[in-house]
This record gives C-alpha cells, structure tokens and sequence, in this order.
C-alpha cells in the first residue's frame, strides 16, 4: 500500500484517528515493562475465533454436533511505522525511526516472550505470541510497512505431581520416594509359620496369601523356609 493511498484514506475516513469523540485510538504492544504504541494505528484488524466442534453420524438419528472446547484466538493486521522526517499528523504512537520499530518486535518474537495487546476503545485486550512479522521497504519513502499475526497465548498452569518430596535445589527436581529395603532372607528363615514371616518381610501379617503363592523371590526364600520347618517339627 503507496503512501497516497493511505494519505487519501486518512482524509476521506479520519483515517487512524478511530472512535468517538476524538478519541485516538491505539494499538499497544508490551512484554514484562517493555511498552511499545505503534505510531500509525490500522485501519482495520482481524479477530478469528474457532470452537473445536465435531460432527458424529448417529445410527437411526443422522448427524449431531458435539461442542468442543474453544480454539486459541487470532489477530492480524498490517499497516507501517512511519519515518520521522516526514512529520504526519496521523502519527498517535511512539514516533521512533521505522527500523527500531522493527527491531523491538522482532527481539520480542525472538526471546519467546508472550505480548499483551491492547487496542484502545476495544473489547480486544489478550496475551498473545507473535506468528509471523513481515515487512517491506516501497517507494524511497523509507518509511516500513508490515503484516503482524498474533495466536493467543495461554499460561499452562500444570499440576504438581502426587509427590509430597521435597524439590532438590540443584536440579529442580523432587527427590525420589524412599524406598524400604526388605528384611534379609535369615530374619525370615527365624520365622515359626507363615504369619511371622508376612510380619518380617512386609511388617504386616495381612501379606502372608503373598508368600504363600511365592510370587516373589523374597516370599519364595519365606516359603521354603516354612515348609522347611514344618518338616523338622514333624519328624520330632
């Protein structure tokens, strides 16, 4: 878009100078204190919201629709930074040189950092990350213009895991569950029935079906040595 276009635009609509009563409105980008107003205000910006809705074929009934959750929010919009020398009088934001413009918004697009957009005297106020920002230089004016793209960002606020431990300073994470070691097989083997070597090797007499179907190799050591001293009582 030429220059003349947008100058024709600016006297026959008001061009950026939106809303009412004088009221110049304006897009504000920020990252943490970092607060940035483009100097030329769009025209016009787009929202796109989706619902993440299924269609199902039902047997005897015919199709039905399932709602779904929402998708994330889209916003574009292009217009350009106006170099300073020119001195436009529909400049509302920051006046600053067209390339600082688009260094702050690409360093922002490159650390990763969510931007809040505001457009002033609009519903529209939400986090959002940079998806695309191009721009182009066009008629000697030096002036730059662009197309922003935004997705809306949310915060993933995730649950701790079922771990009450404690978070290891160093690394960040949760020290392991400490783990019982078993008793050794000769306090089993001092056991006089299967009851007391469920107590020694569980601390529980509740686990004694355990040893008694070997279905480890402590229960299997239990076990034996139980059957074992049954033998021996019996030949007395």
């Amino acid at each position: 878009m030429s220059f003349l276009t947008l100058w024709n635009r600016v006297d026959t609509l008001g061009g950026y100078l939106l809303g009412g009563g004088g009221t110049k409105r304006q897009v504000i980008l920020s990252v943490d204190m970092d607060r940035f107003a483009l100097p030329v205000t769009p025209q016009t910006y787009k929202v796109q919201t989706e619902q993440n809705n299924v269609v199902v074929d039902i047997i005897d009934f015919g199709e039905a629709q399932l709602f779904g959750n929402p998708k994330l929010k889209r916003l574009s919009f292009s217009c350009f930074f106006p170099h300073p020398r020119h001195g436009y009088p529909f400049v509302v934001g920051d006046g600053i040189e067209p390339s600082e413009c688009v260094a702050k918004i690409e360093k922002w697009k490159e650390a990763k950092k969510p931007v809040r957009v505001i457009i002033t005297d609009s519903p529209f106020n939400l986090m959002m990350a940079v998806k695309s920002f191009d721009y182009h230089e066009q008629d000697g004016s030096r002036d730059i213009y662009f197309d922003l793209d935004f997705v809306e960002w949310k915060d993933l606020n995730t649950p701790m895991a079922n771990n009450d431990k404690q978070v290891d300073a160093n690394t960040g994470l949760k020290n392991r569950p400490v783990e019982s070691t078993p008793p050794r097989p000769n306090a089993i083997a001092r056991a006089r029935d299967v009851l007391e070597a469920s107590r020694k090797a569980y601390g529980d007499f509740a686990r004694w079906r355990t040893l008694a179907r070997g279905s480890s190799p402590l229960a299997m050591v239990a076990l034996r040595t139980v059957r074992n001293a049954i033998q021996r009582n019996r030949a007395k």
